[in-house]
């Protein structure tokens, strides 16, 4: 178990280094109104085009009434619109307005921007390096992000 103690260890190391970088610290994302979990939900529901609450309290583990909480803002600001599931009269779907798209792209774009800003020293080989070990952690671990 010595091992699982090290790679512990040196997950424990990146998180602390990477919540820095990315400036996740704070409580608004990269200097925004909105939260990193309002963010997430937002990438989250642009992914999907059509969801439940359900499946993104699911996919990002989150709670479910924090959840509820951030989709009621995003409807109050007319981010989101929901409608009946025609499978489930209980279960609502959610989907971007066109205000909310935009919404998400603007914090794609500058997600983006702060990404590039990060790795533009980087040559290469360096950028290839960085990419394959972001590969073999995601595939590791299991998860697969579209944004």
């Amino acid at each position: 178990m010595r091992e699982h103690d090290e790679l512990c260890g040196k997950i424990r190391a990146f998180n602390r280094f990477y919540t820095v970088q990315m400036d996740f610290l704070n409580s608004h994302y990269l200097g925004t109104s909105y939260t990193t979990a309002e963010t997430r939900v937002l990438f989250e529901v642009k992914i999907r085009g059509e969801c439940t609450q359900s499946e993104i309290a699911r996919a990002l583990s989150i709670d479910k009434s924090y959840l509820s909480r951030i989709v009621r803002r995003f409807y109050a600001k007319g981010f989101v619109q929901k409608s009946k599931s025609g499978g489930d009269k209980r279960a609502e779907i959610i989907s971007l307005t066109e205000t909310g798209d935009r919404a998400a792209e603007d914090l794609i774009e500058l997600t983006n921007s702060r990404i590039t800003a990060q790795i533009a020293e980087l040559n290469s080989r360096e950028c290839r390096k960085l990419a394959d070990a972001l590969d073999t952690v995601i595939s590791i671990l299991g998860k697969d992000e579209s944004i």
